[in-house]
């Protein structure tokens, strides 16, 4: 089922958007056609779907709804429908904190402590700047609530309890400013520090002074679980041998999430990229500018907000996902453009966003060519040294180098063409791999894509029964108050947790494992070598650690 608002007079308007004399122009003709084109053929009258918005200069020029936001009363997707936004919510509480600084009511270079009673303090001190650009090193609560076998979605997760993981944090995870890692904690964080510095709930704030001045009438933000949001869509999981069924959330901490917007009225939040209608341009330069990472490097990120280039082309974006909504916007600033997606049966709709922006701005994105890459032949005993598995820095993350029929392959099957001894390419992917060899160590992966990522050859490890027996105990994190059972059984190395059930630990290399849930496992020894416990990495959370007993 589908709604759709396409303005009259596209076509003869596209002439006055065009840039006529280089012959570049917006392509916004058969906009509909080929938005069209791109939702998923199983999205149909009886499912889920999406909903999709485009703005250009100022306009809604098409919004279109695709499956329903509601099975069980059959009402379509709609753009006047609301939806949970999942961590595009970011951006409104970071604009509200731009406009702060800017009336010298907070310096986002102040200290968290300063608005915080009883915050810890670490060795290096965390600033409200670092909280807003994902440079903070604080522990994500999200990944420490499942650690403790509180899975989200499953059980509750409120502000306190999210604050009081980083009371409980040992030590930062890195020094603030030196990386970039997503985290949601520190924006439950920046919600308590808005209320001290307003004296208002935050949700109420950045309605009255951000949402309301720009006409998001039909905005609303989630306070506490279970809080009715009017003319709210629904989200929904499928099971194969049970159905569709209601996606639902337990948790409603504003400033990570649970902002529910129309698309409509998010096409009005895009405008204000173009007219700086609150703000003005101070706080918006101060809103779009990307963090500068301790060693200068630019991390691309302002506060709470993407910005970067999309095949050339400047541009504004941040995606979002909460229990099965995921939305995406993309605003570009050199043409007034803007796109909204959300979907509310999983990943439907964001490709389509970009897929969207390369129809319409295709005469000046900048296209990769198809470049012709000679393979070079190289002997298999040379592929065979690069096979093997690969560990991450960090070790919360592995990739597999395999040999099939004489082909490198990574990713379960993409084929690696050599092209010289160390550099190889994918047709498919279409990044680049470099593989170092190292005279005192195994081979290094080097995978080069927007950023490069490293990775290192390690050992392989194929444990019997009996060397599985030492790490067999019992552990205890004091951070999480949490203990984990290691015991072995039919071969293998498996933990127990009493809310978490049984999960197989998988050898990595000696001493380190990776679980069956993704998070890896990495032991301690004592100089003697005994088994002193063992740190979780897990995605953004790392060197969880559980002392042995």
């Amino acid at each position: 089922m589908k709604d759709t608002l396409l303005l009259f007079g596209i076509v003869a308007l596209s002439l006055y958007w065009s840039t006529a004399a280089n012959g570049q122009e917006l392509h916004l003709q058969d906009l509909e056609a080929k938005v069209e084109s791109l939702v998923p053929s199983a999205v149909n009258d009886t499912t889920p779907g999406l909903v999709i918005g485009v703005v250009h200069e100022g306009e809604l020029i098409f919004s279109a709804g695709y499956g329903l936001a509601n099975l069980a009363y059959g009402i379509p997707n709609d753009a006047q429908l609301v939806y949970n936004l999942g961590s595009v919510s970011k951006q409104f509480l970071g604009y509200a904190f731009a406009m702060l600084h800017a009336e010298g009511k907070l310096d986002l270079d102040d200290p968290v402590g300063k608005y915080l009673d009883d915050w810890p303090e670490f060795e290096h001190q965390v600033s409200l700047r670092h909280l807003l650009t994902h440079t903070s090193g604080y522990r994500e609560a999200y990944t420490m609530s499942d650690l403790a076998g509180r899975p989200i979605g499953v059980d509750r997760l409120s502000r306190k309890e999210c604050l009081d993981v980083v009371r409980k944090q040992p030590k930062l995870e890195f020094v603030p400013g030196a990386r970039y890692t997503y985290n949601s904690t520190a924006w439950v964080i920046l919600a308590e520090v808005l209320e001290q510095v307003t004296g208002q709930p935050a949700h109420r704030w950045v309605k009255t002074n951000v949402l309301v001045p720009l006409g998001m009438d039909n905005t609303y933000i989630e306070s506490f679980v279970g809080e009715v949001i009017p003319k709210a869509a629904e989200s929904y999981f499928y099971d194969r041998n049970l159905g569709y069924g209601n996606s639902k959330s337990n948790r409603a901490i504003f400033g990570a999430s649970d902002v529910c917007a129309s698309v409509e009225d998010l096409l009005h939040w895009l405008n204000n990229f173009r007219t700086k209608k609150i703000g003005g341009e101070k706080v918006m330069d101060l809103f779009l500018t990307p963090f500068m990472l301790n060693d200068g490097r630019s991390s691309g990120y302002g506060l709470g907000i993407q910005n970067g280039l999309h095949k050339g082309v400047r541009m504004y974006s941040h995606t979002g996902s909460h229990e099965s909504f995921l939305t995406q916007i993309r605003y570009y600033p050199d043409h007034a453009l803007g796109i909204v997606t959300i979907s509310n049966f999983g990943g439907n709709g964001w490709i389509a966003t970009g897929q969207i922006a390369e129809y319409v701005l295709k005469d000046f994105m900048n296209f990769p060519k198809q470049e012709e890459h000679p393979r070079v032949d190289l002997p298999v005993e040379k592929l065979e040294q690069f096979s093997g598995t690969y560990l991450s820095p960090s070790h919360n993350q592995t990739t597999n180098l395999r040999l099939v029929n004489d082909t490198l392959t990574i990713w379960g099957g993409t084929k690696l063409i050599p092209l010289s001894e160390k550099r190889f390419y994918s047709d498919t992917w279409g990044g680049q791999f470099e593989i170092v060899e190292q005279e005192d160590h195994l081979p290094k992966l080097i995978i080069h894509a927007d950023a490069k990522s490293e990775y290192q050859q390690v050992a392989s490890w194929f444990p019997a029964a009996d060397e599985l027996e030492v790490y067999r105990a019992d552990y205890y994190s004091k951070e999480l108050e949490t203990a984990y059972h290691l015991v072995v059984e039919e071969n293998q190395l498996r933990v127990r947790h009493r809310w978490l059930g049984e999960v197989r630990l998988n050898p990595v290399t000696r001493d380190v494992f990776q679980s069956d849930w993704g998070w890896f496992l990495e032991f301690e020894r004592s100089a003697s070598g005994d088994i002193l416990g063992f740190n979780i990495n897990s995605g953004r959370t790392l060197g969880v650690f559980f002392e042995r007993k």
